[in-house]
């Protein structure tokens, strides 16, 4: 493990946002609540037996859930860098435990922490510019495909383009499908924002005018950054939360919907460190991870 260069990489991003007058915070690993995301599954830890203590408590999938609870008491500026833990298999992006950096910024939108992260980045050493592409754009140029919506338009463009999929294939399915082909090619040249994602992959991203104020940023093919301007309305929060509970055995976290009484205008984003490092260094993978090896 590299262990000098991720020390001072770390040291380097800490002092980023402290500089910017961001607060770090620290907050609970183990959650009475587990993070509630369509497309990540959190571990959870059985502790019947023990006093006073919960039955079933969850390793954060990210620290959101706590950070926005904090601002909806505090309204400031935020940031975190901390372990979080997710069923994923390993791989050479992936590990069931990695580091991730949060960060929240009252009072602006998206295409703010955009510009943000491009500051970030130079800090950091990277010498390019980014660039900004709309999905749709990057679905045309990669793949050939003429992104809808609508899941019947998009089946006959996947159709009219002469890309098969079974009829057990739903709209998201698909997307993701080709979204992974796509990927591929985003931030050789560059470090990549990919913008104006169709609604109903928005997440906990306000929605205007058909498309959900979110990005995602890429370092040559690696998905680096993911962040929006934050949904700040209680109702909705609500129903997407549920939406995302559909067919699985998770609570909902009542203490967060009731932080939305009180939550303020902001952005967050989230990065993935170790994979943030593996570019910077020019690596091939995250395993300068050894877990203690």
């Amino acid at each position: 493990m590299l262990v000098k260069e991720w020390s001072e990489f770390l040291d380097k991003v800490r002092s980023f946002f402290k500089r910017r007058g961001y607060f770090e915070v620290d907050t609970s690993i183990l959650q009475p609540y587990p993070n509630i995301d369509p497309h990540v599954e959190p571990f959870s830890i059985d502790t019947e037996g023990l006093a006073d203590c919960p039955k079933r408590l969850w390793l954060r999938t990210s620290p959101e859930n706590s950070m926005k609870k904090l601002l909806s008491k505090y309204q400031m500026d935020i940031f975190q860098i901390g372990k979080v833990f997710r069923k994923d298999p390993c791989g050479r992006l992936h590990r069931p435990e990695f580091t991730m950096l949060e960060w929240y910024k009252v009072g602006q939108d998206y295409k703010y922490l955009m510009k943000e992260i491009e500051e970030f980045l130079k800090y950091l050493g990277f010498s390019e510019d980014c660039e900004v592409i709309r999905l749709e754009h990057a679905f045309e140029e990669y793949a050939g495909v003429i992104l809808s919506e609508d899941e019947e338009i998009f089946k006959n463009n996947l159709i009219a383009y002469g890309y098969p999929f079974s009829d057990q294939e739903d709209w998201e399915t698909l997307f993701y499908r080709i979204y992974i082909e796509v990927e591929r090619h985003l931030g050789h040249e560059k470090p990549t924002f990919i913008t104006h994602f169709p609604s109903r992959i928005g997440a906990y991203a306000k929605v205007k005018d058909g498309y959900a104020e979110r990005f995602e940023l890429y370092i040559k093919g690696v998905e680096i950054a993911n962040g929006w301007t934050e949904e700040t309305s209680k109702s909705e929060i609500e129903r997407r939360m549920k939406l995302y509970l559909q067919g699985r055995d998770l609570p909902i976290d009542e203490e967060l919907i009731k932080a939305y009484e009180n939550f303020p205008p902001c952005a967050g984003c989230s990065i993935g460190l170790e994979r943030l490092f593996m570019v910077l260094m020019g690596l091939n993978s995250i395993d300068f991870i050894c877990w203690d090896k």
